[in-house]
């Protein structure tokens, strides 16, 4: 966790997968995300009643929310135009095709213009300029790179009426993480984003106008568990090359093979070598070596370079509880880890601790960890340490690895990454 402050997009990313992993499923997030924004543009009017309101929606998930969002205000009595930018065979997700066909099939309260090309769009320009609000829906927080045509004329449609502009999430066009509008966004006057403000808001706050956080239902605990949310985002970001790990202390054929799934062939030590080094319970060995970027043994040390796992019984030495309530648990994680010198992983009884670099994350899910699990967490920590992936999520994205190990087993936790490896 980065504190309450603002998220990025991957980060978001690995909240929603959390939730849905613990019980919430994206469809009713996105349901809930629709009902937020038909409630934000009632409470704008006074009430939708008659009122002509114009939904652009893209084919991803922001589509979807925008979708939802039609169908709350059809049933509120507003006279809805639902503009779907792109093909509707090419919707991404099953949650937003709920939705479009949810709409398609509401031909009495919603008008459903699909936009192909600019000239489709300016088939309906009047139709939209007779709108009092404007919801845009079109790009998400997955937005990178130029925008295209006919989305680039969507945009600049938008921003050429006097409508009351209503973005869901973040402005089109604008990118989530940096607040760069680049060179087309949508200039909103309320955006209505979900879960937690995302990172490059503050800094464009033009193109945002009056930004209302709106909580959809994603569970506390989807932000802090270790859990295939946080695997996708370590696999998201790994280095085609590899660096070098170098095995102070064996580990077993079934851990190499995982490790081997993300082209990782570490090496026993024949020397004091260098690259990522497993010290094992040897990280004493650590202050005669220079030249690793990073290491992971058993015990504590003040290395900043150091993943250390440690046991419950050691954590008053570090000065955490790991019985607490879940608020006692926010403000003392998130002052040990700002003050912790290295990243520690902490093998509870009950429920696993990874704190440092100023975060921290749970997990109580399979725990304790057997065996199994303990040597899957060594070696998936090891394998994305060397492909590049930073200290902190490497072990979070083993962690949850840990878990599939300890309750099936090693060829489970195999299977699990080659299934995220491939989608």
């Amino acid at each position: 966790m980065n504190g309450w402050g603002g998220i990025t997009s991957s980060e978001m990313a690995a909240i929603d997968e959390n939730a849905e992993w613990l019980g919430v499923p994206r469809v009713l997030l996105m349901e809930n995300a629709g009902a937020w924004i038909a409630r934000i543009v009632y409470q704008w009017l006074g009430g939708v009643a008659g009122a002509r309101v114009a939904v652009f929606c893209g084919t991803g998930n922001n589509g979807g929310d925008g979708l939802a969002a039609a169908r709350h205000l059809a049933g509120l009595g507003a006279e809805v135009i639902v503009i779907l930018v792109g093909d509707h065979e090419k919707i991404r997700s099953r949650e937003a095709r709920i939705n479009f066909e949810a709409v398609r099939a509401m031909r009495e309260s919603i008008k459903l213009f699909i936009i192909r090309t600019i000239e489709d769009l300016e088939k309906i320009r009047r139709e939209i300029e007779e709108s009092e609000v404007i919801v845009d829906a079109i790009f998400g927080t997955g937005i990178r790179g130029p925008i295209a045509e006919p989305w680039r004329s969507a945009i600049q449609l938008i921003n050429s009426l006097k409508s009351l502009k209503i973005a869901v999430d973040i402005p089109s066009g604008l990118n989530p993480d940096t607040g760069e509008a680049g060179d087309t966004c949508v200039n909103a006057d309320v955006t209505v984003t979900f879960h937690r403000p995302k990172r490059g808001m503050p800094a464009a706050a033009d193109y945002c106008g009056e930004v209302i956080i709106a909580p959809i239902g994603i569970p506390p605990e989807a932000e802090i568990v270790m859990g295939p949310g946080n695997l996708r985002q370590a696999l998201r970001v790994m280095k085609s090359d590899a660096e070098n790990v170098i095995l102070f202390e064996p580990l077993p054929d079934e851990a190499l093979s995982l490790m081997r799934v993300l082209s990782i062939e570490p090496k026993l030590a024949t020397s004091l070598e260098s690259g990522i080094i497993y010290a094992g319970r040897r990280i004493e060995l650590l202050q005669s070596l220079k030249g690793y970027s990073w290491a992971v043994g058993f015990g504590i040390t003040s290395d900043s370079r150091l993943i250390s796992i440690v046991g419950e019984d050691e954590t008053s030495e570090l000065g955490i509880r790991m019985e607490a309530s879940l608020r006692e648990k926010y403000e003392m994680y998130s002052r040990k880890a700002s003050e912790l010198e290295n990243i520690t992983y902490i093998i509870g009884r009950n429920s696993d601790l990874l704190i440092g670099g100023s975060r921290w994350r749970l997990s109580w899910i399979d725990r304790p960890l057997n065996e199994c699990g303990l040597n899957v967490l060594v070696a998936a920590t090891l394998a994305l340490l060397a492909r590049g992936v930073n200290g902190f999520d490497a072990a979070s994205a083993a962690g949850y690895l840990a878990g599939v190990a300890t309750s099936s087993g090693y060829n489970a936790a195999l299977n699990e990454l080659r299934r995220f490896m491939k989608e």
